[in-house]
């Protein structure tokens, strides 16, 4: 798909969603460009030398690359921001152990690509100095990084620790990354409305059940359907604010969701709707591939929850088997007079990956300013490159407008995931965020209001990026996977009572869960209150 873009419509962002803030001033920008001798030094100067060690990210075009120095979208990288990069990469892949043998093996880069200073893999090589403090270096040379990028992020336990700085966040835009999915045709045929509480959506699913919307003539239809242990079938765990994986701090406490008494409630809704066959009697045991298959090849499936950047992949694959098939992202179920619903708890401010310093880089001032680079405004043929590629090969230039190939293969695909994200290190993710460029995507409208209903609603975790507690550790059973988990699925499935809810909580406290809720409760306090 070809679209053309006009050069003056290329920064306008979607509004709804988190805005990536500017990070040079008008005034600073004018005075660069009335100092054309200062263009010329800046150009005419020797390319920094930077070693930057990062992970593949699975990308199928960065591990089929034999020779990553030599990939033309990095040499295109090197040429705008004029640095002289030596990449070394690492697998996707068992990452904790390679990271781990990475810092233990003697010389390290200039730059290390990790998933935050707090992780187990780096934490030690943090306490033991290994990683340099960057609250100086970011002062003097770091000024767009330090307006563009938030102070929760900053602030977070991942980047950031007992006020020193030592990480470089990588943004993210779309917090809340999965929403709730329905079958629109299914509501058109039946007649129904987009339903908003949880009794709307239990009616819904009822329809679903019994009028036939695939119009086989068979009681076939799933109204409801989630992969194993509950996995991306939460919907109406939020509309009582006790999604399991989330914690909230109440009554000078931070406690797990799951033994809320909220929690109680939506477990009464599960289990009628596990009852009534509402809910896939499969759930708790199916694996991806059979959840795929319902929903994509066989067509039975009349809600589930997925990817808010992606309905426009789940749409195109049912419509090679149900031509006819429309889906549409609505808000996730909510209780009267409640809180917006969501079905995982919104994630990190900060990205994946977070970028540190090694302490003994010779570097660190050109790798500071290579990242404060990436947020500088103004710089048209770098902005076109991290949303359109190269010239040439992605995209066309006609009488000042772009013409822009959207992928219809997996090469392209590749192609546009190593210009997009892999080498853009930092810095406003337009292709989540550029309307224009969402819009015109094949079901780009779709995509628009997914995000929209993604930014719209999510469920606070005021446990987010918190490290696995001491007692976590030695008594897994504690987490949301073990005890509440196996509690849960007996009650949904008709095998114990909810009413032995509290009986649940006093035994998951008796076990260490009040250790471990004292040992979390500290954690806050420290990195978050």
């Amino acid at each position: 798909m070809n679209i053309k873009f006009s050069k003056s419509l290329i920064g306008v962002l979607l509004v709804l969603l988190i805005a990536l803030a500017g990070c040079t001033s008008n005034g600073e920008k004018a005075s660069t460009e009335k100092d054309p001798k200062a263009a010329e030094k800046a150009k005419a100067k020797e390319p920094a030398k930077l070693k930057v060690a990062l992970e593949t990210g699975g990308a199928a075009y960065v591990q089929g690359n034999e020779d990553i120095n030599n990939d033309e979208y990095v040499k295109n990288l090197e040429k705008l921001a004029n640095v002289d990069l030596t990449l070394e990469v690492l697998p996707h892949e068992n990452y904790e152990q390679n990271m781990q043998l990475l810092l233990a093996g003697g010389e390290l880069p200039d730059l290390l690509q990790t998933k935050g200073i707090n992780r187990p893999e780096i934490a030690p090589a943090l306490d033991a100095g290994v990683l340099m403090p960057l609250n100086d270096l970011l002062e003097k040379h770091g000024k767009n990084l330090l307006k563009a990028i938030p102070k929760e992020s900053w602030d977070n336990p991942r980047v950031s620790k007992d006020g020193q700085i030592f990480g470089i966040p990588q943004e993210n835009p779309v917090l809340n990354s999965t929403v709730t999915y329905i079958r629109k045709d299914w509501l058109d045929k039946l007649g129904l409305e987009v339903p908003k509480t949880v009794d709307e959506y239990i009616e819904v699913l009822r329809a679903f059940k019994t009028k036939d919307p695939n119009g086989n003539g068979i009681q076939d239809e799933i109204p409801f359907s989630a992969r194993k242990n509950f996995s991306f079938g939460y919907s109406f765990f939020g509309a009582y604010d006790a999604q399991p994986q989330a914690w909230s701090y109440q009554d000078g406490k931070l406690v797990p969701n799951f033994i809320k008494p909220e929690m109680k409630e939506a477990l009464k809704v599960y289990r009628t709707l596990y009852k009534e066959k509402l809910l896939d009697n499969e759930f708790l045991v199916q694996e991806g591939k059979d959840w795929d298959a319902k929903i994509i090849g066989a067509g039975l499936v009349g809600m589930w929850a997925h990817s808010s950047a992606a309905p426009d992949s789940w749409l195109t694959k049912i419509n090679e088997s149900h031509p006819d098939a429309k889906i549409a992202i609505i808000p996730s179920p909510v209780i009267p007079g409640g809180k917006p619903g969501g079905v995982y708890p919104l994630g990190s401010s900060v990205s994946d990956f977070v970028w540190t310093i090694p302490a003994g880089s010779k570097n660190a001032e050109e790798t500071i300013k290579f990242l404060d680079w990436f947020y500088q405004q103004g710089n048209e043929e770098a902005d076109n490159f991290f949303l359109y590629g190269l010239e040439g090969k992605d995209h066309t230039v006609e009488n000042g407008e772009i013409n822009y190939k959207y992928p219809t293969s997996n090469e392209e695909a590749g192609r546009q995931f190593m210009y997009q994200q892999w080498i853009h290190f930092t810095g406003p993710k337009e292709y989540l965020t550029n309307e224009e460029f969402v819009k015109n995507k094949v079901h780009g409208e779709l995509i628009y209001d997914s995000l929209k209903v993604a930014n719209q609603e999510g469920l606070i975790d005021d446990g987010a990026d918190m490290p696995a507690m001491e007692t976590l550790k030695a008594r897994p059973e504690l987490a949301y996977d073990g005890l509440w988990l196996e509690f849960a699925a007996k009650v949904v499935t008709g095998k114990e009572s909810v009413d032995k809810f509290d009986e649940f909580v006093a035994n998951w406290e008796k076990r260490g869960g009040d250790k471990l809720i004292d040992e979390a409760t500290k954690w806050y306090k420290e990195n978050r209150k």
